[in-house]
């Protein structure tokens, strides 16, 4: 049986006969405080060479230095980037092509602890958020890092209630604008990107209220099982019989969290806990059990007006920098005008 947030959701008829399409390249990475460059630049790398609409980049555990210049050089001069939200080692930011920064408005940061020892050993716990407008529509944004080990799933589950009870649901949560100004000089001013005086969420949830909602991170849910037969299932690339021990998918399959959010399938290999710089899983005395930790979950809002699909949900196992290996997904978007 597929794990609970794979099933797939009904699809729901469009209202308008004009549709847009849209592709999101969204990628989350802990990195266990390093940051190698060549390693940034392959976050961004695809294989087919396509370019997307926008980037979503979600960060734990980074180094107190920012690296927005370093993915907008990566990216060139027809991104910018429209927004970011810094707390300690958790890191979120949004690039978007220009072309369409005539579609958005309405930009907007805002961030949840919910505890860890923040920048002194780059362990913060919560979440920074982004939201913003495109057409009519609202995009909420996530990168998440929850409480650690195995047994502490109750942990978990009560900081993403928290998270999702808090997130822009103060009315002065900052507002920003943070699209860069390009070799071209051309700023978002130029595109009539505005802002507007931030006002809470009507009912003071984010997460139900927006029209998209992606949520990536370091969750830290782990796969319940010893650790041999573990590494004896995904050694001979059976990795489909740890779904149903997968604590993140038993818990949403019980209604505890992620309501009505969706993933890719699991079929690459769990990516923590590695031992730095090797495709080995840890051999140190704790051989903590190999765990999907990092995430990248989706959610429509049940109107018609957008639907969504994920594809390439994959790890990118050539960065051995980290103990956890980065996951990209691309969602591919389809708008009703």
């Amino acid at each position: 049986m597929k794990p609970f947030l794979q099933q797939r959701a009904p699809q729901v008829e469009f209202r308008s006969e004009k549709r847009e399409g849209l592709e999101i390249y969204v990628v989350t990475w802990n990195m266990n405080g390093k940051i190698p460059r060549y390693d940034l630049a392959r976050l961004l790398d695809d294989s087919s060479g396509r370019k997307y609409d926008l980037y979503v980049i979600g960060l734990q555990e980074a180094p107190s230095s920012y690296v927005d210049s370093f993915f907008l050089e990566v990216l060139g001069e027809s991104y910018c980037l429209v927004a970011s939200s810094i707390m300690a080692s958790l890191q979120l930011f949004v690039f978007v092509k220009i072309t369409l920064l005539p579609f958005m408005s309405d930009c907007r940061s805002d961030k949840v602890g919910v505890g860890g020892f923040g920048g002194v050993i780059g362990r913060q716990k919560g979440a920074t958020a982004v939201t913003l407008r495109y057409r009519d529509l609202t995009f909420l944004f996530l990168s998440c890092h929850l409480a650690p080990h195995e047994g502490n799933v109750e942990a978990r589950n009560s900081q993403y209630t928290r998270i999702c009870q808090n997130v822009f649901a103060r009315p002065y949560s900052s507002t920003v604008c943070a699209c860069l100004q390009t070799s071209t000089g051309i700023v978002a001013d130029d595109f009539a990107f505005k802002e507007r005086q931030q006002q809470p969420f009507k009912n003071a949830n984010a997460v139900e209220e927006s029209d998209l909602v992606i949520w990536v991170g370091d969750l830290n849910y782990r796969v319940v099982g010893h650790r041999t037969s573990v590494g004896v299932l995904i050694k001979n690339n059976l990795e489909k019989l740890l779904w149903s021990r997968d604590q993140l998918s038993r818990e949403a399959r019980h209604g505890r969290i992620f309501t009505g959010f969706r993933e890719g399938p699991l079929t690459f290999r769990p990516t923590y806990k590695y031992d730095v710089g090797t495709d080995n899983y840890d051999t140190s005395a704790k051989e903590r059990v190999p765990s999907w930790t990092d995430r990248i979950l989706f959610k429509v809002k049940d109107t018609g007006w957008v639907t969504a699909n994920v594809h390439d949900y994959t790890s990118i196992d050539s960065m051995r920098s980290s103990d956890h290996r980065p996951v990209k997904a691309v969602l591919a978007l389809n708008i009703s005008l």
